[in-house]
């Protein structure tokens, strides 16, 4: 009788351990199949405001940070919006690559509503046949090779003018210069001309009026937004962020049109072409070429202000590096003759500091949020994941080119690494950086900003020595683009002979 009853004790068990495993089945085949996002890695998220107290001022480093501990591929809450963050090159191939399709959509955010007249421009437009068509225009008609190759006898100019600037500034060499000022004046011109085909006359004097516009513009594209994240409080506006982007686009519109009906009406009467003038002729609507507009603009001048502040910050840190870039360009450029275009395009060391520059410093350290048109899965370090449809995205640039499964000494400024390496930064299969971002979203205009850097940089390692009298403060601020906390001062000493002075001379 005890016998039967120790049988029957087993065979309960025996049963119940059945039903257990069979149940533990079920659940993490539906937890898997239905609920993907439950096996997402993260931190854990705060009722209402979810992790944004995590990110602090500097989000990109926060997320590095909570990566290290979670995985590159994890699961946080921007206030009640559940995003996927990817932090490294793996991570970016399985959305930006395998899936790229898939998340080549954008998410509906205030900024692009308010200010990018209502997802019109280019990097915010939903994925669909309007932003195929836009994004035609921009790199056949507006950003082409032979469009940027017509543009670089301005950029000379523009940069021939920053030089001039600084010399005067610094009295001849006897005092620190505001080396940012000094290429936000030239990208800025440029971008102006580029556009407009105008010479700025404001040149000098620290910036017109538009182009403070501009700026407040770029900045409160790149402010967080509490409308965006908690949806149920947008129609409060507690940060005034609506009226203020309203305000702004109100008075930009009304600007783009008047420069847009001003090129229109030149039209028989054109000695040069420049950008509005292409876009003047094309038969699409006036609000679509303002669009346009506003997307250059802002794109075309903070992302190019950003990487000349950096990399010159990497040059008076470093001075070898400094050095062995202008005995470079003493290689390629004869004694007093003036630089060029043609010059820089011969620059191999030149182009490896600006890759270098780049992987440090991506001038968008997020890069502009992805949503997935479906569900799909995904590959993670470990096991599978699968992420719902109108999942949000954001992919960790910053952490991607700072990655030291990737990078040998990654915090170092080696632009050696690049040498004899046939590395294009806007088609690398492996994503080892992605400054510009990749696939269909990636930025239509890196080439053109790659290109403007380039120039100014020539001009002033060609005409000056740099240095500086104080350590460098390479701290950031984060926005949509992420500039130096404070800007960046440098003494130049004219390198040439007392006869080249002439060639800057006006």
């Amino acid at each position: 009788m005890v016998m039967d009853l120790n049988m029957s004790v087993l065979s309960a068990i025996g049963i119940a351990i059945l039903l257990f495993a069979v149940s533990l089945s079920l659940l993490l085949g539906w937890a898997r199949k239905n609920n993907g996002r439950l096996s997402l890695p993260g931190p854990f998220a705060l009722p209402i405001i979810g992790n944004l107290h995590q990110l602090g001022a500097l989000p990109h480093r926060s997320l590095q940070r909570l990566a290290e501990k979670h995985g590159p591929i994890m699961m946080v809450k921007f206030g009640s919006v559940p995003v996927v963050v990817a932090s490294s090159s793996e991570a970016a191939k399985q959305f930006l690559k395998t899936h790229d399709l898939n998340f080549a959509n954008r998410p509906s955010i205030g900024a692009a509503k308010y200010l990018f007249y209502n997802h019109k421009d280019i990097v915010f437009a939903p994925y669909g046949d309007y932003w195929r068509n836009m994004r035609k225009i921009c790199i056949v008609e507006l950003l082409s090779a032979k469009r940027i190759e017509s543009f670089k006898g301005v950029m000379e100019e523009e940069a021939l003018a920053m030089v001039r600037s600084i010399w005067e500034k610094s009295e001849e060499g006897r005092v620190g210069v505001d080396v940012s000022e000094s290429v936000a004046r030239y990208t800025s011109d440029f971008t102006w001309r580029m556009l407009t085909g105008r010479i700025n006359a404001d040149r000098h004097s620290g910036g017109t009026a538009f182009e403070k516009m501009i700026k407040e513009a770029a900045e409160l594209a790149g402010l967080v937004n509490i409308g965006d994240l908690i949806p149920c409080l947008e129609w409060l506006d507690l940060q005034g962020l609506r009226r203020r982007m309203k305000n702004i686009h109100h008075r930009l519109d009304a600007d783009f049109g008047k420069i847009i009906d001003e090129h229109a009406e030149r039209k028989g009467r054109r000695t040069a072409e420049d950008l509005v003038d292409v876009l003047a002729d094309m038969e699409i609507t006036v609000e679509d070429k303002k669009a346009i507009l506003m997307v250059m603009f802002i794109g075309g001048i903070d992302t190019s202000i950003t990487l000349l502040e950096w990399t010159m910050s990497e040059l008076l840190r470093n001075p070898s590096v400094m050095k062995k870039l202008q005995e470079e360009i003493n290689c390629i450029v004869k004694q007093d003759d003036k630089i060029t275009s043609s010059h820089i395009l011969s620059m191999k060391y030149l182009h490896c500091v600006v890759k270098e520059a780049l992987r440090l410093y991506p001038p968008v350290p997020l890069l502009m949020p992805h949503e997935s048109i479906e569900s799909c899965i995904v590959e993670g370090p470990d096991h599978d994941y699968l992420i719902p449809e109108k999942s949000r995205l954001v992919v960790n640039a910053w952490a991607i080119g700072r990655d030291p499964r990737v990078w040998n000494d990654p915090l170092e400024f080696r632009p050696e690494r690049f040498m004899d390496k046939i590395f294009d930064i806007t088609k690398d299969p492996e994503l080892s950086m992605i400054p510009f971002g990749t696939g269909r979203r990636g930025c239509p205009g890196a080439s053109m900003g790659i290109t403007t850097a380039e120039v100014a940089l020539g001009y002033l390692l060609h005409y000056f020595h740099w240095r500086s009298e104080d350590e460098i403060d390479m701290n950031e601020c984060f926005g949509a683009v992420i500039p130096r906390k404070k800007h960046l001062f440098g003494i130049p000493t004219w390198r040439l002979s007392l006869n080249a002075l002439s060639s800057i001379k006006i």
